[in-house]
């Protein structure tokens, strides 16, 4: 897919995107199928998105969204789509709730993000900000999560194994899993603190405990996570549930991305979000 922006006379930001062929979405759900040791089997590559309205296969689809205030003329229509995102995100109803005391820290993190965002620097997202996998391998006794987007994999066992008790803290933590019905539960700790929730300063501790479902219905996926971290946040947050459809086409492969090598640093001189 390929997106190209521009501005208007009208200060309207123009997004242009073009339509991958999908197959249609079917009429009724398919079953859910079951692993030989009788587990749902969440194998296959997710993600596939549905075509927008009146969209068809090859076309490509366009987005205008209004810059109020915005001079077109100049830069100023990505500091307007800059502050777009931002109140957008702010004005969202599911987002992480922080302690009083330190919702000056966030703001003050979220003021700074182009310059102090981990993610920013190619360093992993962490989970659960780095979403569902794009494909997920599944064996008995454990699943493997593949991210195309940026070359990582997990592996979560599923045999009854604890959590190790040497696990370092890292990005991405230490993971276990288990199986109720149509769902795979993931329970992740140890992790290091550099990693946020979201790109608007959600910082979290080391103590941070995610609980990621993977719940499939048919060729669909539904993916959330349910953070607790006491020292920071004023009650558990779950996500807003993400649905994934499974590719049917067996043509799809999952492809190698190119190198994250951080350039821009070096070069930034206002604050704007990325």
């Amino acid at each position: 897919m390929h997106r190209i922006i521009s501005a208007t006379s009208t200060a309207l930001l123009l997004a242009t995107a073009f339509v991958a062929a999908q197959a249609p979405a079917p009429a009724t759900p398919a079953p859910t199928p079951r692993t030989d040791i009788g587990t749902v089997d969440l194998n296959g590559i997710w993600g596939v998105a549905p075509l927008p309205p009146a969209a068809k296969s090859g076309e490509s689809v366009r987005w205008l969204l209004p810059l109020k205030g915005v001079n077109p003329e100049g830069t100023d229509v990505f500091k307007g789509l800059d502050r777009w995102q931002v109140e957008g995100r702010a004005a969202a109803p599911n987002k992480p709730e922080y302690k009083p005391e330190l919702l000056a820290k966030v703001k003050d993190l979220s003021d700074k993000q182009g310059v102090l965002d981990p993610a920013f620097y190619c360093k992993p997202q962490g989970v659960p900000r780095m979403g569902p996998p794009t494909q997920i391998v599944q064996t008995p006794g454990q699943v493997v999560f593949l991210y195309g987007g940026n070359n990582l994999f997990r592996v979560i066992p599923t045999d009854g194994r604890p959590h190790r008790a040497d696990a370092d803290p890292s990005y991405l933590g230490d993971s276990i899993g288990r199986f109720e019905g149509d769902t795979l539960i993931v329970d992740v700790t140890t992790f290091n603190d550099d990693t946020w929730l979201g790109s608007d300063g959600y910082f979290h501790t080391e103590n941070m405990h995610v609980v990621e479902r993977f719940t499939r219905k048919g060729d669909t996926l539904t993916y959330t996570a349910t953070v607790e971290d006491p020292a920071v946040l004023a009650k558990p947050w779950t996500t807003t549930p993400r649905g994934l459809r499974l590719s049917t086409n067996k043509a799809d492969a999952l492809l190698e991305a190119p190198p994250c090598v951080e350039h821009d640093a070096p070069h930034i001189v206002s604050l704007e979000h990325h």
